[in-house]
């Protein structure tokens, strides 16, 4: 499988006003040792092939191979295929801010950049403690290539079901709000990869208007052992369990990062179980904090109907993985692909590059291609799927994004 077999970019077609390459134009195939189309559509002889071939055909960048290649950025990015203009004036105006963990693969990391990045966007990048120094030196080879993209000022050793997973994103939060721009956050790990391409996501975005999208979890008597003996929580709100990942607005992101009663609250749950999953919902389902975008329709519907668009998981009590789980989410393999490639969600969590890895071969091609049907105006998007859920229709708007 050659990794490198991106477009060229030499501006000599006008469309909408922005130029590009008619060979960039061209919807090709990536993957050269498989039928990626023939996957994602679910073809049980295109299934068998890429199951038979197994990791015949796995490749990967090494870090010192990034650190290399980095030391003529130019030819980087033109090299690995990078968006390095706006494709189009919607996009352009409604920038997005990114925040990625990363603790291992940076193989996997970059190509997840690539699929995300837009000259007009913003990216924070946390690197944990535990990360070797030559994959640091490598993500930073790589970061340093970008303008809008950069290191976080601090970085922790984050571990599972512990603060330190929510403070690592937060400090992403604090740092992206020096960029005055964007309108939107969402935070991403090294193991998520795009269900949708900008584009895509910029116009879902704009169908929220305001709203956060920041899951609560149905019974949340189930989880109230999680704080049960700590001592009593911060005046004018009640914890909720929901999930860490999140899609919401410039105002909530001021909000978490600098309010007295968000600082309280993130410092109340330091002592409780898993508190990256009670932090964002707690500020968005006490209505009485009055945040912008937050939820404001009736909270036991809302238990039972919420649907979060940031992230597709397929958890184990779906009994529907071909894959293996970790921490209870399935890592997909090839047979799942047809039902992931059709999903309404922005992003999938997990996909690992050495497991399957035509998940995410196949994944990556298709983003790209379908950013070519985009550009040509191409768009296969209801948008009135997403401007009717119901915690759009139940949001705080103080102005329209």
């Amino acid at each position: 499988m050659r990794t490198d077999m991106f477009y060229e970019f030499d501006a000599n077609d006008r469309i909408h006003g922005m130029f590009f390459n008619k060979n960039m134009l061209t919807k090709k195939r990536l993957v050269d040792s498989i039928n990626c189309r023939a996957l994602l559509t679910g073809n049980k002889h295109e299934i068998n092939r890429a199951n038979s071939m197994e990791n015949e055909y796995l490749d990967a960048l090494s870090p010192i191979s990034y650190i290399s290649r980095t030391r003529d950025c130019e030819k980087f990015l033109q090299d690995r295929g990078y968006y390095t203009s706006p494709l189009s004036s919607e996009e352009e105006y409604f920038p997005i801010a990114y925040s990625v963990l990363i603790y291992k693969s940076i193989n996997q990391f970059e190509r997840l950049l690539r699929s995300i990045y837009r000259p007009q966007n913003f990216y924070c990048v946390h690197a944990d403690t535990k990360m070797s120094d030559v994959r640091r030196k490598a993500l930073e080879s790589i970061v340093n290539c970008f303008d809008n993209v950069f290191m976080s000022s601090k970085s922790y050793d984050v571990k599972w079901g512990k603060i330190t997973v929510l403070q690592a994103d937060i400090i992403c939060m604090q740092d992206l709000l020096r960029y005055k721009k964007w309108k939107y956050f969402i935070n991403l790990t090294g193991q998520d990869f795009p269900l949708k391409t900008n584009m895509e996501i910029v116009k879902i975005l704009k169908a929220y208007n305001g709203a956060n999208d920041v899951s609560i979890s149905n019974n949340q008597a189930k989880f109230a052992h999680r704080w049960t003996n700590i001592k009593s929580f911060p005046p004018s709100v009640k914890p909720y369990k929901g999930s860490l990942h999140i899609t919401v607005n410039r105002q909530f992101v001021e909000y978490a990062t600098s309010n007295k009663t968000a600082t309280q609250l993130l410092k109340w749950l330091v002592g409780t179980k898993i508190p990256d999953e009670s932090f964002f919902s707690t500020l968005n389902f006490n209505s009485n904090l009055g945040i912008t975008g937050s939820f404001q329709g009736e909270l036991t519907k809302a238990m039972a109907v919420y649907k979060s668009m940031t992230r597709y998981k397929i958890w184990k009590t779906d009994k529907s993985c071909n894959g293996q789980y970790v921490h209870d989410i399935c890592i997909p393999a090839v047979e799942d692909l047809r039902k992931i490639h059709s999903r309404p969600e922005l992003f999938i969590n997990k996909v690992y590059w050495d497991y399957e890895h035509y998940v995410l071969d196949c994944l990556e091609e298709s983003i790209r291609n379908r950013t070519i049907d985009n550009i040509l105006g191409m768009i296969d998007l209801d948008i009135s799927y997403y401007s009717s859920l119901y915690f759009v229709k139940h949001a705080l708007r103080v102005y329209d994004i």
